[in-house]
């Protein structure tokens, strides 16, 4: 299961959320059943994001962050980027794969503590697969 692709910012969060998007920009932040689009929150004005695009399931990695969710993202293009509720600015792009598919994502979230007072999130995505 190696690492395809990483990509790591910091993003500016207004009124609490940020978003991963496909890089189409078509997506409704609005839509709840819109899989282009993730809506994360953050208690802090600025957050440590990591992306991550992996060949398979990556190992578990719960007991390094204090909480993790998963979920279903459909790629237009096969990149996606993360950008604000009131803006444009986009950063922290990364290059999935073949475009027009499902992805798993999983989410990571790790609040302030001393050595980092910043709060940071790790989002990893590798390819949905149908169960059989």
């Amino acid at each position: 299961m190696p690492l395809i692709s990483r990509s790591d910012c910091e993003v500016g969060v207004h009124d609490g959320t940020f978003f991963i998007v496909d890089m189409s920009s078509s997506w409704d932040p609005f839509e709840p059943s819109d899989r282009r689009g993730l809506g994360l929150s953050a208690e802090d004005d600025l957050v440590s994001l990591t992306l991550e695009a992996w060949d398979d399931e990556p190992g578990d990695q719960r007991d390094a962050w204090a909480d993790a969710v998963t979920g279903v993202f459909h790629s237009e293009t096969g990149e996606v980027c993360v950008t604000g509720l009131y803006t444009d600015v986009q950063d922290g792009f990364l290059l999935l794969g073949e475009p027009e598919r499902l992805w798993n994502v999983r989410v990571y979230t790790r609040a302030d503590d001393e050595a980092d007072p910043r709060e940071r999130f790790l989002v990893q995505f590798w390819p949905w697969e149908p169960s059989t």
